[in-house]
């Protein structure tokens, strides 16, 4: 892109999609500065100037990380668990993937190519010039842009509520003089990658990516088809969570097992046998939808018909796996321009081609993860495209699958569990049918249950919606929940009252054009659910109200919770039309609460449900900041609870760095020291009620990241500033007012 392009697009951008909902002043300069920074590249060689940059989703319930190289994930995740890699639930510790990119190959003038964006490698992406990582950029960022009116990225452009958009090439063979490993023969790709996110409920677990693939070897040699061309999505995955996992090294990752669901072109891995506690039981899955080859909208063994009717051989999607650093036999790591060739193109030959391997083997890629020998990797493979001429652009969409087992296969001791309990297509339960008085097949009992719902919804979401006038497919356009309310959450001792608006009540659904929004869910978890694996697992609903006079729901009306007037926050300009109380809160526990609003329903079509998670909030009841502080009464007295602590709390984590009491009555602005009974110092901190949110290790690993505070209470780990732990015995403390210099005092005792 040059200069010029670049200044109109910054300006279309900023005076047009952003007067529509302004942004700060601090974002505008951030904007412009890096658009500075990009003009300033484009007049510098091409092979000179060279940065990495990633952006992580945050819209859903999946935390997945897109870089402006081609490359997907976090490699480091285990060292650096607060940058997700594909992350699911959100917030959980439970990741699905190392790293991910794209490989292409071809026949290119006679000679064998293969350009890769990530490859096998024990630390990923680390540096430039890194064997296998071939893609590189202008020094251009990662680009986001929004469909929701209301957030920073709005455009009009936007295609989800969150996209990410990224344009890497391979053409450049050296960059920032320093020559790219074994890349000395590039197919000159250039690559626009668009990542699709969305927060509905029925969306939380997927990211589609659209890559635009043009071959632009006339531009920078003397220009060749491509002939033979295959797309393969090389990923790492691995579902561990890396918050109490104690594995690391390989043990990380012999723990899988791996399948392929050849209805859906579903790649999947699970956790097969570690002993990650509390662990949260889960799919991580690579799909291919499909791609638009010349005259073929939907080029794919999926639609045979319509490729055929073009007078086009149908392509081939499937898996081929291998071990991590395997020489010989059928797992054999890929090595060579060659092998990856193989890897992405020979189908119907049984050391490469899922489908051709025999029965014991495909067992084998389930099963080897229960006796830690199952570090596969795999590559996601397209093809053939016969031909891509010199200035032609094919386009590629695939989805990165995340799904829960159904609560059935939560829980399970994978060591002492048959493998079919872990992972199974057909349904191994029954249930007690009333109506016709026997035992039938309850359809959610079996383990990809949920992964299949998550693949068909996909599906959907790709093929859109054909417009019966044009003949025109709109890709993403499918009937859609009412919009997430926008919630707050207000603490007092043992309740907790939860405020929402009205907007999902005038939401049109794109397909049908009509309001059709129904009524509101009121959800919360119980408390200690952040114990038994992600905190939303666990999220039980506690009310409904619906619309009277209605077809749909309860028919209660919204009498109970509409509010007289309005009510807006000091901060927040939200205004506020719904309220419900909840009592019989539990100090120091911790609870989510989310409000969704589902639509009634269309003929054929289920009512749907904006998502649980969009607007979740974590909560935490307890004593609220405390104004009387320098009173000396008694109600107004600091404390700690529990007291006695003894070891192994019970919400404590698993580890010995996230045991938690808590400092309660305190004032808004304090300094809190703990003594031994000889006077010398344990540890002080510091609370600002305005500010905190939590700053021991046991919210990192078990709260999730949007927390509500009551203002008067202040966790503490236990630990000496030595980072050590306490022994038993009776330790005083002094809380000061820092406003006041207020000072009291009190004591508590720890029991191991």
């Amino acid at each position: 892109m040059n200069a010029r392009l670049l200044l109109l697009k910054t300006k279309n951008f900023l005076l047009g999609n952003r007067l529509q909902n302004p942004i700060s002043v601090s974002k505008t300069i951030r904007l412009l500065s890096v658009s500075a920074f990009i003009i300033f590249l484009s007049y510098t060689p091409v092979t000179a100037q060279y940065v990495f940059e990633h952006e992580t989703v945050d819209v859903s319930n999946m935390g997945i990380r897109f870089s402006n190289i081609g490359t997907i994930g976090n490699p480091n995740v285990q060292s650096q668990p607060d940058e997700p890699s594909m992350q699911y639930p959100d917030g959980s510790g439970t990741e699905h993937m190392f790293e991910s990119g794209i490989w292409l190959g071809a026949q290119y003038g006679g000679q064998t190519r293969v350009s890769t964006s990530a490859v096998p490698n024990p630390s990923g992406y680390t540096r430039i010039g890194n064997a296998g990582y071939e893609f590189t950029n202008d020094g251009t960022p990662v680009f986001e842009r929004s469909s929701l009116p209301e957030s920073d990225f709005f455009s009009t452009d936007a295609v989800s509520h969150q996209d990410f958009v990224a344009e890497f090439s391979d053409r450049r063979t050296v960059v920032n003089g320093t020559p790219i490993s074994g890349h000395d023969d590039p197919l000159y790709a250039d690559v626009n990658m668009e990542s699709y996110n969305w927060n509905f409920g029925f969306s939380d677990g997927i990211s589609i990516v659209k890559y635009e693939i043009t071959n632009n070897s006339d531009e920078h040699s003397s220009g060749e088809t491509w002939e033979d061309f295959y797309f393969g999505l090389y990923s790492n995955l691995v579902v561990r969570n890396v918050n109490t996992t104690q594995d690391t090294g390989s043990d990380f990752y012999n723990k899988a097992g791996a399948g392929y669901d050849d209805s859906l072109y579903v790649l999947y891995e699970f956790d097969a046998n570690s002993d990650d506690s509390p662990r949260t039981d889960t799919y991580g899955a690579t799909m291919i939808l499909g791609a638009e080859y010349r005259d073929v909208e939907n080029y794919h063994p999926r639609y045979a018909d319509d490729v055929t009717q073009a007078g086009k051989e149908v392509p081939n999607v499937g898996p081929t796996f291998w071990k991590f650093n395997q020489s010989g036999g059928r797992f054999d790591q890929p090595s060579s321009t060659d092998d990856f060739y193989a890897r992405l193109s020979e189908f119907g030959d049984d050391q490469f081609d899922y489908y051709e391997y025999p029965d014991d083997v495909v067992e084998q890629l389930r099963t080897d993860g229960k006796d830690n020998d199952g570090n596969y990797l795999q590559t996601h493979r397209f093809g053939p495209f016969p031909e891509v001429e010199p200035g032609e652009t094919i386009t590629v969409y695939v989805a990165f699958l995340t799904a829960l087992k159904p609560d059935q296969f939560q829980g399970l001791l994978p060591a002492d569990t048959d493998i079919d309990n872990l992972d199974s297509p057909d349904p191994i339960w029954d249930i007690w049918d009333e109506d016709e008085e026997e035992w039938l097949q309850d359809p959610e009992t079996h383990s990809r249950f949920h992964l299949t719902e998550a693949a068909d919804w996909a599906i959907q979401l790709f093929e859109g919606q054909e417009d019966p006038d044009t003949g025109d497919r709109e890709r993403f356009l499918v009937p859609e929940p009412p919009a997430v309310p926008q919630m707050r959450v207000e603490l007092d001792e043992g309740s907790a009252t939860v405020y929402w608006d009205d907007r999902a009540e005038s939401s049109i659904d794109p397909v049908s054009g009509e309001e059709d929004f129904e009524g509101y869910r009121l959800y919360r978890t119980k408390a200690g659910a952040d114990l038994e694996g992600d905190i939303s697992a666990g999220r039980e609903k506690l009310r409904q109200w619906d619309k009277q006079d209605s077809d749909h729901g309860y028919n209660t009306g919204f009498d109970e919770i509409e509010l007289d007037e309005p009510v807006t926050f000091d901060g927040d300009d939200t205004e506020y039309t719904y309220a419900f109380e909840i009592d019989g809160m539990l100090s120091g526990w911790q609870y989510q609460f989310s409000v969704t609003a589902f639509d009634r329903g269309e003929e054929g079509r289920e009512s749907l449900e904006s998502s649980t998670t969009a607007n979740a909030v974590s909560v935490f009841p307890g004593s609220r900041t405390n104004e009387a502080f320098d009173s000396g009464d008694d109600e107004n007295k600091v404390g700690v609870y529990p007291n006695p602590y003894r070891v192994n709390a019970a919400w404590d984590g698993g580890t010995e760095f996230t045991r938690k009491i808590n400092f309660t009555n305190l004032p808004a602005q304090a300094e809190i020291r703990v003594y031994t009974l000889s006077g010398d110092k344990v540890a002080s901190m510091e609370h600002h009620s305005e500010t905190y949110q939590g700053d021991t290790r046991w919210y990192q690993d078990v709260a999730s990241s949007n927390r509500v505070f009551s203002g008067g209470e202040h966790s503490w780990d236990l630990l000496s500033q030595a980072n050590q732990n306490l022994a038993t015995g009776l330790y005083l403390f002094t809380v000061r007012d820092l406003d006041s210099g207020h000072v009291q005092t009190g004591k508590f005792a720890i029991i191991k």
